[in-house]
């Protein structure tokens, strides 16, 4: 941000430390370096912001045309669509066979944990192997996130949230959008999980959530 930019110049120039900004010209021992700097950091953030903007437009375009617009998602895989870097989701076989196991599981009343003790006994590779563990493992949490996942039953939602930057760090917190602005398709191409099984694993959820308050 501009702000930080100007912060890191003015903490160097005040350890005695000389600061030069080679393509925008400007060198900290300038009088007039703050003002550059607070000049150019404008320009730059509106081109970021413009930037983002188009991206985001891109890949809205992709969701209309039936592709893919990134992210993995556990009993899917991708294929590339004609020349260029377009991919559209497929169901992966092996995976969803995974999937079905456990909303089948999760409707004959098996608790998270116990789900997540299971498939991590049987060895089985988990979604996402978590960083720097030799053996990745299942997680409730992560379980109970592929169980509300409605693309399971072919229904495809983007633009559900965003990302906003966390003021003073580098870590980014999500933020929900309004429905309103949500692209919803239906797909049953990719359907994994039939209707009755999804709404028996919904119920369930509603009569723990009911039984056990903050446990939903």
């Amino acid at each position: 941000s501009t702000e930080e930019m100007l912060g890191i110049f003015r903490r160097l120039n005040s350890a005695g430390i000389q600061l030069i900004a080679v393509s925008q010209g400007i060198d900290s021992n300038d009088d007039q370096a703050d003002v550059l700097v607070t000049v150019h950091g404008m320009v730059d953030s509106l081109y970021v912001k413009e930037l983002a903007k188009k991206i985001h437009r891109g890949l809205e375009g992709l969701v209309l045309r039936g592709l893919s617009a990134g992210g993995r998602c556990f009993g899917y895989a991708t294929i590339s669509v004609g020349e260029g870097s377009s991919k559209r989701l497929i169901v992966n076989e092996a995976e969803a066979a995974i999937v079905r196991r456990i909303f089948e599981m999760s409707a004959n009343g098996i608790s998270l944990k116990k789900i997540a003790w299971t498939l991590n006994a049987e060895r089985i590779p988990p979604p996402r192997p978590r960083k720097g563990k030799q053996f990745s493992t299942w997680c409730p949490t992560g379980i109970r996130e592929m169980l509300l996942r409605e693309l399971y039953i072919g229904r495809v939602i983007w633009n559900r949230s965003r990302f906003v930057k966390r003021a003073g760090t580098n870590r980014r917190i999500r933020r929900a959008r309004p429905q309103s602005e949500w692209k919803v398709s239906d797909r049953p191409d990719l359907r994994i999980v039939s209707d009755d099984m999804w709404r028996a694993v919904r119920q369930r959820f509603e009569r723990v959530k009911a039984t056990y308050p903050g446990h939903g």
